[in-house]
C-alpha cells in the first residue's frame, strides 16, 4: 500500500491514533493524564530516577518505503528507544510521539504505522501517552521520546568501566546491516536472509537483559550497540576513560553459511564491527563477577569478547596476524 493517497484530517488522525493506543493501555498505570490534552500527566515513583531518551526516523536516512512497510517503521521507532532504556539498566513506562506526514499521506497507511508501534508497546509494557502531529514538505519523519524508571542504585552508564573488566556482548552482531545490504542490493535472495533482513526491519531491544544485569549489579558499564561495535565501544571507553582490546575469534558473527556469505560485499567481522543498528548490549563486568554471567538469557546468547585497558581512548583487536587498532567506523550521520 502506498504512503501517498487519501488523507486524513488531524482530528481524524489523532482520534485514531487515541483509539488504537487505549486498546493497548495496561490495566494499571500510573498515568493521570494522557493523549487529548495540550501535556501528558503521570505520577512519579519518589525513590526512582526518571529516564528519557529520544530517537527520530527520517525517510530515506533510516528507512525506505519500497522494503518497509508501516508496521515496521512503527515498530522500529519504538524498538530504539526501547533500546536505550535498557542500556542504562531501566524500566520503560510511556512514550510520546511527533510525526509529521506528506499532507496526501493514507489515512490507513498510518493506522498499519501506530500498530505495528503499538503491538511492540504491549509485549514490552509501554504505554502511548501523546504526541503531535503535522504536515510535512516531502519524505516522513517520526520522532519518539521515551520515558522510563531506575532505581539509583541500578541505573547504568557509560562510565563505570575499569582497567582489567570483562567485556561482554549480547546476540549476534553485523545481522542487520547484512540486511540492509540484501534489501538495498540483492532483493531476489531475501528468502535466503530472513532472518538477517528481520533484524533491520525489526530489532528486538533486549530490555529484559538489562533489567536483570541492572538489578543483580553484575555490570560496571554499558552501552547499547546502534552505530557497531567499533564506534559504541570507542563511545563506552571515552566515557570510562579506559582502552580496550576484542579478539577477533570472540565476536560473536552472524551464523550463516558460506555460500549465503559468499554474495555479500564485506567479511562477517566487518558487518560485526561497523555495521551497526544491531541493538545489542555491549557490558563490561569486573573478574570477580564474571562467573556470574550467564552464558545466555532466554534464548540471546551471551558472549565475552575481550577486556577494558588504562590506555585510555585506545581500542584493538587481536587478529590471527597479530594485534590492530580498531578504529571506530560504524555509522555516522555527518562523516
Amino acid at each position: 500500500m502506498s504512503a501517498r493517497s487519501s488523507p486524513a484530517t488531524e482530528i481524524q488522525l489523532i482520534k485514531s491514533i487515541q483509539r488504537l493506543s487505549s486498546k493497548f493501555a495496561p490495566s494499571r498505570t500510573r498515568t493521570v493524564l494522557s493523549i487529548g490534552d495540550d501535556a501528558a500527566a503521570f505520577k512519579n515513583a519518589s525513590d526512582f530516577l526518571t529516564l528519557v531518551s529520544t530517537d527520530a526516523l527520517v525517510e530515506g536516512i533510516h528507512f525506505d518505503l519500497k522494503y518497509f512497510t508501516p508496521e515496521d517503521i512503527g515498530w522500529k521507532a519504538l524498538a530504539v528507544n526501547l533500546s536505550d532504556i535498557a542500556a542504562m539498566g531501566g524500566r520503560p513506562l510511556y512514550f510520546t510521539t511527533s510525526l509529521a506526514l506528506p499532507k496526501d499521506t493514507n489515512f490507513r497507511w498510518i493506522e498499519r504505522l501506530y500498530r505495528g508501534m503499538l503491538h511492540l508497546a504491549d509485549d514490552a509494557k509501554v504505554f502511548l501517552i501523546g504526541g503531535d502531529t503535522c504536515s510535512s514538505p516531502g519524505v516522513i519523519f517520526l520522532d519518539l521520546t521515551i520515558i522510563g524508571e531506575v532505581r539509583p542504585s541500578e541505573i547504568l552508564t557509560r562510565q563505570g568501566a575499569r582497567p582489567g573488566d570483562a567485556l561482554f556482548v549480547t546476540g549476534e552482531l553485523g545481522c542487520a546491516a547484512m540486511g540492509l545490504e540484501v534489501l538495498r542490493d540483492y532483493p531476489k535472495l531475501a528468502k535466503r536472509f530472513r532472518k538477517e533482513i528481520r533484524r533491520h526491519l525489526r530489532p528486538e531491544p533486549r530490555s529484559h537483559i538489562g533489567r536483570f544485569l541492572a538489578s543483580r549489579h553484575y555490570v560496571s558499564a554499558m552501552i547499547d550497540i546502534s552505530d557497531g561495535l567499533s564506534t559504541d565501544l570507542y563511545h563506552l571507553c571515552e566515557q570510562s576513560q579506559v582502552g580496550a582490546i576484542i579478539d577477533e575469534a570472540k565476536v560473536p558473527l552472524a551464523n550463516i553459511d558460506q555460500k549465503a556469505s559468499s554474495v555479500l560485499s564485506k567479511a562477517l567481522l566487518d558487518y560485526a564491527l561497523n555495521g551497526g543498528e544491531d541493538y545489542e548490549l555491549l557490558f563490561t563486568v569486573a573478574p570477580e563477577m564474571k562467573t556470574k554471567i550467564p552464558r545466555s538469557i532466554k534464548t540471546v546468547l551471551i558472549r565475552e569478547i575481550g577486556q577494558i585497558t588504562g590506555e585510555t581512548g585506545r581500542c584493538w583487536i587481536n587478529r590471527q596476524e597479530g594485534r590492530q587498532k580498531l578504529l571506530p567506523a560504524g555509522f555516522d550521520h555527518f562523516s
